[in-house]
């Protein structure tokens, strides 16, 4: 009896020892997904989405889309890390993105648009030009709604450009609307909000009209 009473308690230990050893996995396994991504080529991952080789070989090594989950509303973490969880949720498990709390998840999108960590800016739409206005990236601003006004209402002030688009003559057009910050947030803004935001190429006036479109926006 005694000596099945022992083997009870061993077997109860190991179990419980297991069991943390497993608990234990899972911020090893987040930080080496993490030390991938801060090691990942952003701009590729933005443009290219499914079709990036880094994203189907982060996804084949790491397919549990609660890891990345975990990541992007981790203010604890970089934005780069963050941005590219995000990423990698986009292109593979895309109802995961929108699962989670909206406002970080804006946050995100809307810092990465600031720091231009899409290194270009047709991944973030082509606006009132012709293509896709608010671009695979824009749209999870419209996919997110009102929740993520105050994210783009931080960047209607900003007049960093956001011009860089491929082709030569696409180029040459784009660069020429002088895009900034401040108009893609200002875009999709109306967007959520449906409010007029008609295209103007004089800048002073196209300030005015976001500057009007802030001023209506729900304090």
């Amino acid at each position: 009896m005694r000596f099945a009473f022992y083997l009870v308690i061993l077997s109860l230990v190991t179990i419980g020892g297991c069991s943390a050893m497993k608990h234990g996995d899972t911020p090893s396994t987040l930080d080496a997904l993490a030390t991938r991504l801060a090691s990942s080529k952003l701009p590729d991952m933005a443009t290219g989405l499914a079709e990036d080789p880094q994203i189907q070989r982060l996804w084949t090594e790491f397919p549990d889309r609660r890891l990345y989950a975990s990541l992007v509303p981790d203010a604890q973490r970089s934005e780069a890390v963050r941005f590219a969880a995000a990423l990698v949720l986009l292109a593979k498990a895309r109802e995961q993105l929108f699962q989670l709390e909206p406002r970080p998840v804006a946050q995100v999108f809307a810092i990465a648009l600031r720091d231009d960590l899409a290194g270009y800016a047709y991944p973030w739409g082509w606006l009132w030009a012709r293509g896709d206005g608010a671009g695979p990236l824009g749209r999870v601003f419209l996919q997110i709604g009102r929740p993520a006004l105050p994210a783009l209402a931080a960047l209607l002030d900003d007049k960093t450009p956001r011009d860089s688009y491929l082709g030569s003559e696409e180029a040459t057009e784009m660069a020429q609307r002088g895009y900034r910050v401040k108009d893609f947030a200002a875009f999709y803004t109306a967007q959520i909000v449906g409010a007029e935001l008609p295209w103007d190429p004089d800048r002073d006036k196209r300030d005015a009209a976001i500057a009007r479109l802030r001023e209506a926006l729900p304090r």
